[in-house]
């Protein structure tokens, strides 16, 4: 089968590799498609660093079952379409993968290994079946979703709270949505430089946006204004920071919104240090919190009914996912998979869907014979 193998920083190619074996307890997928992850992106940059190279970048994953494992009979079917949660970082940009899914309606204990990343984590992925009638554009989204939901139904804001969001990438639009129409946040306000985002992201239900670039200074003023708590809640989904050109933190900018004792929920992660501004956390006794990827803390037989849950967001109609992906390639389109990659969330682009042609032809593989004598 054909892959992207990322082997080092910046080092982004199609290669050949075996097609994946199914396990007894697994299914291989044939994929559908992938959303460029900002995850990736930050292994593409060297702002995440893998165990070891070389790795198939890709998580955010839509494909169709052709092969089901002994142990799995009767829980899942060649032909259902899936999208899973979890088994780390990679693995999603291949013309097959194999999946050792959890569903939510799973009653089976969780294997675990130590990452070596600082984590234990379950060998077994959250997994939905997805509904025919669902776009697979939209369907690739509910791991994003599903990560968005981990955080914030972990640590939700109180009915009526004032929620900052930090960072208006995809993640941080659907965080907007979800804590304007699924928690009732009283008022959501989002921080982000560019302009096309913040346009997004007042569409989607942000009562006001700021540049912290420009607009230091009224981000400024409103805390001062509210002595210090304008806010109840910020949501951080920025990824790697390395500072504006004006020097303004962006991070300190919502800390001093938040009032005494408010909840700071990171999101986003990144192996490049951060600045954070320890003052902030003292004098106002934050509380910094986020979902751990700990299969101790947050097992992922929790996480699969959190993919229920973003999956009944997503096929109700309830969230807008549509206008998140601004870019489809063809995955064969290996100059144009490696463009989103060196120049993602540029000019306003948010979600790029890497898929392939529902009309053209894909090589037959051993794969593709199994599926059809089924």
């Amino acid at each position: 089968m054909r892959v992207y193998e990322l082997s080092g920083v910046s080092h982004l190619t199609m290669v050949d590799r075996p097609d994946p074996e199914c396990d007894t307890d697994g299914i291989v997928v044939e994929t559908e498609a992938v959303t460029i992850c900002s995850t990736d992106v930050s292994y593409f940059l060297g702002h995440l660093i893998p165990e070891q190279w070389p790795v198939v970048p890709g998580h955010e994953y839509v494909g169709r079952v052709v092969e089901v494992g002994s142990a799995m009979r009767g829980t899942v079917r060649e032909g259902d379409r899936i999208t899973y949660w979890g088994q780390t970082d990679f693995g999603g940009l291949a013309e097959y993968r194999a999946v050792r899914p959890l569903f939510p309606q799973d009653a089976r204990s969780e294997s675990t290994w130590y990452t070596g990343r600082g984590f234990l984590d379950a060998r077994q992925a959250a997994t939905v079946v997805l509904p025919s009638h669902l776009p697979v554009r939209h369907a690739t989204l509910i791991e994003p979703l599903t990560s968005v939901l981990r955080a914030i139904l972990m640590y939700p804001p109180l009915p009526g709270d004032v929620a900052v969001v930090l960072g208006a990438g995809p993640t941080g639009l659907l965080a907007t949505q979800v804590l304007r129409r699924c928690h009732g946040a009283g008022r959501v306000v989002v921080v982000e430089r560019d302009p096309i985002r913040r346009a997004a992201a007042a569409r989607l239900g942000a009562d006001a946006t700021f540049d912290p670039d420009t607009q230091a200074d009224a981000l400024r003023g409103l805390a001062e204004d509210h002595l210090g708590a304008f806010a109840d809640y910020v949501f951080d989904a920025l990824p790697t920071v390395g500072g504006s050109v004006l020097g303004h933190d962006v991070r300190a900018a919502g800390m001093r919104l938040l009032r005494a004792g408010g909840r700071y929920v990171i999101f986003g992660a990144t192996n490049v240090p951060q600045s954070v501004d320890t003052w902030l956390l003292l004098s106002k006794g934050l509380r910094i919190n986020a979902a751990p990827f700990d299969v101790r803390a947050f097992p992922m037989s929790r996480t699969a009914h959190v993919m229920r849950v973003a999956l009944n967001l997503l096929a109700g109609g309830l969230l807008d996912v549509d206008s998140l992906i601004t870019g489809v390639v063809e995955f064969h389109d290996e100059d144009g998979v490696r463009d989103v990659f060196s120049a993602y969330g540029e000019n306003g682009a948010l979600k790029t869907s890497v898929g392939f042609d529902q009309n053209g032809v894909r090589p037959i593989t051993a794969h593709d014979a199994l599926a059809s004598s089924h």
